[in-house]
């Protein structure tokens, strides 16, 4: 069997590329506003993580964020897919827009350190995952959270000791 035409290969790349985000703002504040603006597509996702529909945008906020909690310990976020992440976890942010910012632009200020090579991502994931639970904490009950998110509630009070295994995450070796 020969390679692949280069014909295929440009296809395939236009494929892969047609999926990925544009760079993300490099802070919170500024990547809602080009969300909001039209600049980027707006990914609010809550996952389906509601028991029952939520009762304001404070509840569908506090999903939408336990849904990139998941993706950063049980999906590897922070090294598979950061931009991405980046620009879904700001897409919470375009609804209960001023305290969300609030409580979240360090965690994000953080995934951008992690872009920029400043800090490493494996000591990133787990505080930045904490970070996102304890705003998710603010707007949520785990009671009102299926089982397969419910279990992070009360986990890694303190973001600078927590770690992936605190949260449940599978230990990867690399």
């Amino acid at each position: 069997m020969g390679l692949p035409s280069p014909w295929f290969l440009s296809v395939l790349s236009g494929v892969l590329c047609a999926h990925a985000d544009k760079p993300a703002d490099p802070t919170l504040p500024g990547m809602v506003a080009k969300i909001l603006a039209g600049d980027f597509d707006n990914n609010f996702f809550d996952g389906d993580l509601l028991k029952t529909p939520p009762s304001n945008e404070k509840e569908e906020v506090g999903a939408c964020l336990l849904d990139k909690v998941g993706a950063i310990v049980s999906e590897n976020g922070v090294d598979e897919f950061l931009n991405d992440l980046q620009v879904d976890a700001a897409a919470c942010c375009t609804k209960d827009k001023e305290e969300c910012v609030k409580d979240n632009a360090e965690a994000y200020a953080l995934l951008t350190s992690v872009g920029q090579k400043k800090t490493d991502s494996k000591t990133a994931a787990p505080k930045v995952a904490a970070m996102f639970l304890r705003s998710v904490e603010k707007r949520l009950n785990a009671d009102k959270v299926v089982s397969s998110h419910a279990h992070f509630f009360g986990k890694c009070n303190a973001p600078e000791t927590c770690t992936l295994e605190l949260l449940g995450s599978v230990k990867r070796d690399l």
